[in-house]
């Protein structure tokens, strides 16, 4: 029986299993999968985050979008460098305040993989973009129907749901990363959000 978990995840590729086993993905994952692997998750799932931050955007007409997609995608390989060895780093010395023994290599590896809830919507977005971009972007010569505002509730529903389960994944790989109670990845990942918080209220200042 104890085997059962990893031949669970072992049998379904972990960008699936992770949406229900997430603890015995991200254990299964940091024991079987080479590095290049998790930089292919991760800057996959940069490149949806990234474009997710176009929504609702002014749209001029100066770049199509498909050059705003490309540039979107070769952008995304630097920023998932930078954000993960960043965010690698500042939660491992968060856990560490509450006892957690995890490694820099551990933790640059499960940041990577919560990066995979952008991955399941990034077909949606990229659609999204391409057929509909009156309700994606603010275009001052489209006005948006009701049909754009349904599909921006919609669409826009499954993008809270994929942050939301970003954070989920979050908690259980810090959890599992450093050996600590998910409530003790939980304050940690928060006192990193306060942290960052306070920092952007000082530079803006």
């Amino acid at each position: 029986m104890s085997n059962l978990p990893d031949t669970f995840v072992d049998d379904r590729h972990a960008i699936l299993s992770i949406a229900i086993k997430p603890r015995d993905t991200i254990r299964y994952v940091l024991t079987t999968k080479n590095l290049p692997y998790f930089i292919f998750v991760g800057v996959v799932g940069m490149f949806g985050s990234n474009l997710i931050s176009f929504f609702g955007q002014k749209f001029t007409g100066e770049y199509t979008v498909g050059e705003i997609v490309y540039s979107t995608f070769m952008s995304s390989f630097l920023l998932y460098f930078v954000s993960t060895l960043l965010s690698a780093g500042v939660l491992m010395l968060a856990a560490k305040i509450f006892g957690g023994v995890g490694k820099f290599k551990e933790m640059f590896r499960m940041i990577s993989m919560t990066m995979i809830p952008y991955i399941w919507i990034l077909p949606m977005v990229l659609f999204w973009m391409q057929f509909a971009p009156q309700s994606f972007f603010n275009i001052p010569y489209m006005q948006p129907g009701m049909s754009d505002y349904i599909l921006q509730f919609i669409c826009g529903t499954l993008i809270i749901i994929a942050s939301v389960w970003t954070f989920v994944i979050t908690i259980v790989g810090i959890s599992e990363v450093h050996k600590i109670s998910k409530w003790k990845a939980f304050f940690a990942s928060l006192f990193v959000v306060i942290i960052l918080i306070i920092l952007t209220w000082v530079a803006l200042l």
